[in-house]
């Protein structure tokens, strides 16, 4: 139990930009109509699976069109 409170400081930042980084991915995949690559609902699919930073870094690089 005290080693996972050593840990803590670093813990809830990265958790906390997780699920912003995911908010932001899921909410731009619903929002948007256009991809680089694939359809909304393969990115939603690959963005969810992968829920950690791999799904939403993907989206970013291969599936948001750029403006």
């Amino acid at each position: 139990m005290t080693e996972l409170r050593e840990y803590l400081p670093l813990i809830i930042p990265l958790i906390i930009v997780q699920f912003s980084l995911l908010g932001y991915t899921l909410f731009h995949i619903i929002t948007h109509k256009t991809y680089k690559r694939g359809n909304r609902m393969l990115w939603l699919i690959i963005v969810l699976v992968l829920m950690n930073f791999i799904g939403p870094i993907l989206y970013l690089i291969f599936g948001k069109e750029e403006e």
